[in-house]
């Protein structure tokens, strides 16, 4: 009997060391490796495409950028979905989400 009671609490345990800081670098890293990118740490950006993480209503979303390309980029979450299909429709990301930072640069 003592057993199942010794593997919930173990179950349990393990449950409460995952933090969100590690589902945020599973998410990031996920996202790096599905755009071919490698983590951003200060390199020159010149015109290689970079990834910007952003935070609104409690969700990571990225942004492609490029600032030698005029491109349209709609905020993209963890799974690949799209938040909005237009400028219209983001207004409310691009007026209140919080810029976290660039998160990855092309190799």
């Amino acid at each position: 009997m003592k057993y199942p009671l010794y593997l919930i609490l173990i179950f349990l345990l393990g449950l409460s060391a995952c933090t969100e800081e590690d589902i945020t670098t599973n998410c990031v890293d996920e996202v790096l490796e599905a755009q071919g990118m490698v983590p951003y740490q200060g390199q020159d950006i010149g015109c290689k495409f970079f990834l910007s993480l952003y935070e609104y209503e409690s969700q990571q979303y990225f942004l492609l950028g490029n600032a030698c390309a005029d491109m349209v980029v709609y905020p993209t979450a963890c799974s690949g979905n799209q938040l909005c299909n237009s400028t219209a429709e983001c207004t409310e990301f691009y007026e209140n989400a919080r810029y976290i930072g660039i998160v990855g640069i092309e190799e």
